[in-house]
Parts: C-alpha cells; structure tokens; sequence
C-alpha cells in the first residue's frame, strides 16, 4: 500500500517538522515553502498543511483533506473543495491570543492617548493637556464582541479581567461565560448601542459581508471606538469613512481593511483618531507551535479513522 503523502506548505520551523517525521514514521512529508515547488509535490498528496494554497494544489486528484493554518477559509470554499468531497479544517485555537491581545492594545492606546503621544513624540509636539483632557479607562466601559470563536470568546475572557462589561452578538444563541447578554446577529444594534468598544472577530461568509454599515455606525455612541480584526469586507468602508469624518464614532482601530492592502491615497492613514495595524494581528512567535499541534491532533485522528476537529461546515463558511 503505498504510503500517505502529506505536504506542508507552513513554515512550522525545523523543530516541529522533526516533531512530525517522528510521531508519524508511515507519513510521507514534503516540506514545500516554495509555491512552484507545492503545486508540483501537491499532485501527489492525500493531505495539504498550508496557511496559503495556489490553484493548482487545489486541483490536486487524490485530495482528500486540506489543513489551513488560518482560521479564514473563504478561498478554500470558493476552490469548491467541499463539492468534491475534501474535509476542510482551520486553525481554530491557534490565534486567539495574539489578536486578542492586538485588541485591547488598541483600546488601552486610545484610553491612554498613547497613539497620539507617539505621533507627537515623532515631530518633538508637547501634547500633555490634550491628552490629559482625553484620557479614559476601561474598567467599567462596556465591550461589544461580536463573532465569539476563538478570536472573539478570547476578547471576552480578557475583557472581563479588565473589569469591563462584556457583551457578545453571535448566531449561537447559546451562553458565553464571559459575556453578560449575548445578542442575535438580527439585535446587533441594540448591542452596538450600548458599547463604548466594538470588536468585530468575524470570518467573512455571506451573512458577515457588510454586516456593519451606515445604520450600524450610526447606532454606536460618538464616543464609542470600533475594531475589525476579521476581514475588511464586514465593514462598509465608505460607511466608516464618513463615520470618522463626521463623528458618528470616535475612532477605529483596523487590523483588516478593505480594500486591503489598503491603497495610499485612502483618508484613514492621515486620521488622528484611526490606528492601522496593517494585518498583523494573528502573527505570533507561538504560532508554528499552536498549529502543529492542532494538525498533529487531526492526523492522528485521520490515520485512526476518528473524526477531525475544527471541520468546516461549507454551508456556514466557518
């Protein structure tokens, strides 16, 4: 029986890829970080480890599963692998922190006026009363999280050790143990009404894209500041533009955008009240570790027959 063929397209690093030849001595793997190099070992291959897939790996004949190491899978479901029967599994649990962590230093920047102390600092500007005048806390501010996965439910837990009140809205209608209400995507409003922060955790499926418009930006409070570490598509971007300028909200912190890379002439770069962090959330030095442990689980439970763990449900998109 000829043997199991894997390649991995993650830079996981040497270690965890001995790691991998050592639990698994009947897989085959091919390290391939090379794009030309992946599609030619993917034609091979049962199995796909990747954070990025070309086409051409996906046309792959014998795939029968594709292990993303992101938590978004929207190019994966429009390859239309799941019509030919491919299992799809993401990274759920490996980003969490890191885009957490992201968030609430955003939010500390804008309560502290750290983000203007730092552009002043660049032009030698005394900016001390201004920021003085500005200044708030988080303790006691109230926090919208709205998509509670892994990047979400981390935001919550954090959030609440901060001692904030947190709210969530998610199609799940079920309790989250850090949040106080959790609220229908249909009564976003309600919940956008009451936050002074609202973090959007969202993947980018059909009911998310432009899930936050103009009316949505115009129930938050004026002193309210929003955050998009998902994908830029949930948020209107013209709407937002104009929220800014006009004072619909105070300020945005934007790790996505869209369109994105965000192009050089647009408005949100020279905003004062904007901080732009330019994809970076989900980057962590623990990354490769977080990853390998989530595909090595699945490909035990592949090679034994068992159900894998974070599986795609293509109906959803996440």
């Amino acid at each position: 029986m000829p043997p199991l063929v894997v390649v991995i397209g993650e830079d996981i690093g040497p270690a965890n890829l001995e790691r991998l030849h050592t639990a698994f001595p009947q897989v085959e793997f091919h390290f391939c970080p090379d794009e030309a190099d992946f599609s030619a070992a993917a034609a091979h291959a049962q199995i796909l480890f990747s954070k990025r897939f070309p086409m051409t790996a996906l046309a792959a004949p014998g795939l029968r599963w594709v292990q993303a190491g992101t938590a978004g899978v929207e190019r994966l479901l429009a390859a239309g692998l799941a019509e030919r029967g491919v299992t799809i599994t993401n990274a759920h649990g490996a980003h969490g922190v890191p885009m957490a962590e992201l968030i609430l230093s955003m939010m500390l920047a804008f309560a502290t006026g750290l983000h203007s102390l730092i552009r002043a600092q660049e032009s030698r500007r005394h900016i001390q009363q201004q920021v003085i005048r500005t200044k708030f806390e988080l303790e006691g501010q109230t926090l919208c999280v709205v998509g509670l996965g892994d990047i979400g439910g981390t935001l919550a837990h954090k959030g609440r050790a901060l001692g904030m009140r947190v709210i969530g809205v998610r199609r799940d209608s079920r309790p989250h143990p850090a949040v106080e209400q959790v609220y229908a995507p249909g009564e976003i409003r309600q919940a956008l009404a009451q936050a002074d922060h609202v973090a959007l955790c969202l993947p980018l499926t059909a009911t998310t894209a432009g899930l936050v418009g103009a009316a949505e930006l115009r129930a938050m409070r004026p002193t309210a500041y929003l955050y998009n570490v998902g994908r830029g598509a949930s948020l209107e971007p013209n709407a937002l533009i104009q929220a800014l300028q006009a004072g619909w909200i105070a300020g945005a912190g934007l790790d996505v955008t869209a369109p994105e890379p965000l192009p050089p002439d647009s408005p949100l770069w020279a905003m004062p009240n904007v901080i732009l962090s330019q994809h970076t959330s989900g980057s962590s030095p623990y990354n490769a570790d977080r990853i390998t442990r989530i595909f090595a689980g699945n490909l035990a439970r592949y090679l034994a027959g068992d159900p894998l763990q974070n599986v795609i449900n293509p109906a959803r998109g996440y």
